[in-house]
């Protein structure tokens, strides 16, 4: 089987801030001072009490502090966090004054001076979702007791800080976003960086990509049909639809901002591969919209959730689909049917006791645990069972097999799922560069082998051009330099060469992204 396909998975957080007004005192209230009439009461309740009356009320205890940066639970995280709560209620009415001599004008409120920021909620693998949002008791909310309600003679009704500190104080910083859901804020063209040429020159190849495979000519994949308002990718070797192929069509159209075809690539999905929210979506189907199987291939739909995210991000879902309610769907099955439960690797089908290593993909992972919160912590998991999967399942010459156990054991050699592996573990050095070994010892031991070992296909040289993210320039310059000089595919073979070639440029020209 020629590759299932791989599938792709942000909402977005705010803090709410509230603050309390800060008063000043009253010039004539102090002015009773020379006369002992009277204290100087806060602005929130001022005093007009003789000198037995020493203390005012306490005035309010400021704003509890900040509910943490307004990116503290940012949509990357997904975490669903409360409202941060109010700063700090008011600190509390000073308490009557005392006696006549002054003595203390009694407790000013809650040490506390009320209820902080709440936690900024839940976030992937028990990690802080947008930080906390302001210390849990709002900063300090002035002093405990309100200060002192009068001096001690009984003139002075109360110091102007006797209700607190005008503000709380602040009640800490957001705290920092996990790790994972911040995504990269610049993409490496090595195109330009290694490569050497220009930004424009760059475009124009990624440019002319899409016009040839998406358009209307005799070497496109994308076609429209049976319905109106849908389009398929063509597999034009097996003459069928491959939810392979419609994941990559719809990745690839949503990092080129292309709504109008992503919608009806996945209008194509929805009418005639999905088997309603609890099916599998069928792996492929006739041009005509046919099933030819009802079993699913989990590269496709781990694609599809992650474009979904995207198009989540970029566009929004208030349009034709719910880019985000899909997305979960998706998520969810991919899940629950293709994922196994102790190992965390996802399975080559959904009965299988046996991955297909082309198909884990640590990087879509990581978005997916930015999004999916409620099952965050099953997603790290799988993020870093998939990044030590490669560790095993990689031979000397750092090939893995097309299919293999859980534990790496080969079940079925190298083929051409294999080609894919690179540009898997490749694209998450690029995104994250969170294993050393993907650098450090694949990217070294692979990139010496296809020097001299290369299919010379299409799909091989345009996956192995992912290299160049793993290694020096120098090196890595060939198989950068061999995906440019490359022709767009065409012919009867153009669509694995093709839509792997489409996203390998997206890829080493910078234009693909993670957004969430």
């Amino acid at each position: 089987m020629q590759s299932l396909t791989d599938h792709a998975l942000a909402a977005t957080f705010s803090s709410v801030w509230k603050t309390s007004a800060n008063k000043q005192v009253p010039l004539a209230a102090c002015l009773a001072l020379l006369l002992g009439l009277a204290g100087c009461a806060s602005a929130d309740a001022p005093s007009t009490s003789s000198a037995g009356n020493g203390g005012a009320p306490g005035g309010t205890g400021g704003s509890g502090g900040t509910a943490g940066s307004s990116l503290g639970g940012s949509d990357a995280t997904g975490g669903k966090a409360p409202l941060a709560g109010t700063g700090g209620s008011s600190g509390g009415s000073g308490g009557s004054a005392g006696s006549v001599t002054g003595g203390k004008g009694g407790t000013g409120g809650s040490p506390t001076g009320g209820v902080g920021g709440g936690t900024g909620g839940d976030a992937p693998g028990g990690m802080s979702g947008g930080g906390t949002g302001g210390s849990p008791t709002g900063g300090s909310g002035g002093d405990p007791a309100g200060g002192t309600g009068g001096s001690a003679v009984g003139g002075a009704g109360g110091d102007t800080a006797g209700g607190g500190g005008q503000t709380g104080g602040s009640g800490g910083s957001g705290g920092a976003v996990p790790p994972g859901c911040t995504a990269p804020t610049e993409y490496p063209n090595l195109f330009v960086t290694v490569s050497e040429h220009t930004q424009e020159e760059s475009d124009a190849k990624v440019t002319a990509a899409w016009n040839q495979l998406f358009g209307s000519g005799n070497n496109t994949v994308y076609y429209n049909g049976p319905g109106s308002e849908e389009s398929y990718i063509l597999d034009t070797g097996n003459n069928d639809v491959r939810t392979e192929g419609m994941s990559y069509g719809m990745m690839t159209a949503v990092q080129l901002d292309k709504q109008a075809e992503f919608d009806r690539l996945w209008a194509w999905v929805k009418a005639h591969m999905a088997q309603g929210t609890t099916g599998e979506i069928a792996w492929h189907c006739s041009p005509s919209g046919s099933k030819l199987s009802n079993g699913g291939a989990p590269d496709g739909e781990e694609y599809m959730a992650t474009a979904l995210i995207f198009a989540n991000k970029r566009w929004g879902s208030t349009g034709r689909f719910d880019y985000a309610v899909e997305a979960q769907w998706v998520l969810d099955l991919t899940r629950t049917k293709y994922f196994n439960q102790m190992y965390h690797i996802v399975k080559f089908v959904s009965g299988s006791d046996h991955t297909d290593a082309s198909y884990i993909l640590p990087a879509f992972y990581q978005v997916w645990a930015c999004f999916d919160t409620e099952n965050a912590d099953f997603w790290n998991e799988a993020v870093t069972a998939g990044r030590e999967y490669f560790h095993i399942a990689a031979n000397s010459n750092g090939v893995m097999p097309d299919q293999s156990s859980f534990t790496g054991q080969t079940v079925v050699p190298p083929g051409s799922d294999t080609k894919r592996c690179v540009m898997n573990i490749m694209m998450d050095t690029n995104f994250f560069g969170a294993d050393p070994w993907q650098t450090d010892t694949y990217a070294t031991t692979y990139g010496n082998y296809m020097r001299t070992n290369s299919d010379n296909t299409a799909a091989q040289y345009s996956c192995n051009a992912l290299l160049g993210f793993g290694l020096p320039a120098s090196t890595g310059k060939p198989f950068v330099d061999r995906l440019w000089s490359a022709q767009i595919p065409t012919g009867q073979y153009r669509y694995y060469d093709g839509t792997l070639y489409m996203l390998a440029l997206l890829h080493v020209s910078g234009t693909f992204k993670l957004y969430y």
